[in-house]
């Protein structure tokens, strides 16, 4: 089986620095098995060769314009059309686009995997009318973006997965009148950690992820001050890059007040301060200041030893479809601590590991760390019951199994139309 992965047009897919969908695509690629021969689709950062090959996967990367060309086209025309976003179109970021397009043709796959760009889909069909496309869908914007742009995409599709049930949701319920396949395909996590009780560091609090406001680390900083308090030995981590996802992407787009509001984060806003990171840094009493660290993005070997050294992963987002550190943390026996938002509550709720609070609240967040920091037996058997859960649900290797039959499905709807 000839499977091509086209990842979105900012991923980074390659070690030492990628993104959510990067890691997935990378880890997922690799455990394809000798039956597929894989190829990866993806940006080619500066200094990267046009071709690489890891573990029989062929990584085509492919040099476009930078990043911020784009990013600066987009707030062109958010101003034109707020409604609809440079990034729904198929124009957005289209040297890319035409690039991967010649890539298909001269590959010829059986599967195309599309990484959450429905906006493409169209196109990649005309390129390839008899392959199977597998839309992977890891945010809302099926429920959101233009309705006929959308619909066009699903057409095209010939099955949806996404990354959670509640990503699946608003698509089903959206386009209820189409004859069209979704499945769950979620994000994954290894399995593989050995894990002494020394390991913790008792008051050690992770973040892992995008410091950006939909992430709602505003909250957390409010929520700190309490515990810092009450707690004056604890200290937080915060992981990731600091990088404010644009607001086309999902501030101008959303139906939520909360997530709307976060507009006073961004350039114009009352709370603006020229990043997101030093708004949150601002928020922090010089008192205190020394207990929160900023370590920027971490390699995915390096990061899972914080998650093996923390006594609690904390992720107070607004917006999240999946909630990738939450099942991290817990193949590490870490608990949990996390807002009651997308598919964060059906991993909780699925597999336990940890406790759920309501966005948007620091007290709560404050008195639940609290409670856990303060009773690491109890919070380290939450952690580690659910570890197992993680590995029979959400192992890479498990998840590549899924990714194979949800292939096979693809081609069957695709032969049935031909």
């Amino acid at each position: 089986m000839k499977v091509v992965i086209l990842s979105q047009p900012f991923d980074t897919v390659t070690p030492p620095a990628q993104n959510s969908i990067g890691i997935w695509t990378y880890e997922v690629a690799r455990r394809l098995g000798g039956d597929c021969e894989t190829t990866v689709l993806a940006r080619r950062l500066r200094g990267m060769p046009a071709q690489l090959e890891i573990d029989r996967v062929r990584f085509e990367l492919l040099r476009c314009a930078p990043a911020r060309i784009w990013g600066l086209a987009s707030r062109v025309w958010r101003h034109v059309r707020p409604r609809s976003p440079l990034v729904a179109q198929s124009i957005y970021a289209v040297d890319y686009l035409a690039q991967a397009l010649r890539a298909i043709r001269r590959v010829s796959p059986d599967v195309i995997h599309v990484q959450n760009f429905p906006q493409y889909v169209p196109a990649i069909r005309r390129a390839a009318p008899k392959a199977a496309i597998m839309l992977h869908m890891h945010c809302d914007w099926l429920a959101e973006l233009d309705r006929e742009a959308m619909r066009r995409a699903l057409a095209a599709t010939d099955l949806v997965v996404g990354c959670s049930g509640h990503v699946l949701a608003g698509a089903r319920k959206r386009f209820a009148e189409l004859d069209k396949a979704f499945a769950v395909l979620p994000n994954g996590a290894p399995v593989s950690h050995t894990v002494s009780a020394t390991a913790r560091i008792p008051g050690r609090v992770l973040f892992v992820g995008r410091v950006s406001p939909e992430k709602g680390l505003h909250t957390l900083m409010e929520a700190w001050q309490i515990v810092s308090a009450e707690l004056p030995m604890a200290r937080l981590e915060v992981v990731g890059p600091s990088a404010t996802l644009p607001r086309e992407f999902l501030i101008d787009l959303s139906s939520d007040y909360d997530v709307r509001d976060l507009a006073r984060f961004y350039k114009g806003g009352r709370e603006y301060l020229g990043s997101y990171e030093a708004a949150l840094r601002a928020m922090l009493p010089a008192s205190i200041a020394s207990t929160v660290s900023f370590l920027g993005t971490l390699p995915y070997g390096l990061l899972t030893q914080r998650y093996v050294e923390a006594s609690l992963l904390v992720n107070p987002s607004l917006s999240e479809s999946f909630g990738m550190s939450l099942i991290e943390a817990l193949s590490a026996g870490t608990p949990v601590l996390a807002t009651r938002v997308g598919g964060m509550t059906e991993i909780v709720e699925g597999i336990g590991g940890g406790v759920l609070v309501e966005k948007n609240d620091p007290q709560a967040l404050a008195t639940q760390m609290i409670d856990l920091l303060a009773n690491p037996a109890r919070a380290a058997m939450m952690g580690s019951q659910a570890a197992a859960g993680v590995a029979d649900l959400y192992g890479w290797e498990k998840i590549a199994e899924s990714t194979l039959a949800q292939y096979a499905t693809a081609i069957s709807a695709r032969r049935a139309r031909l």
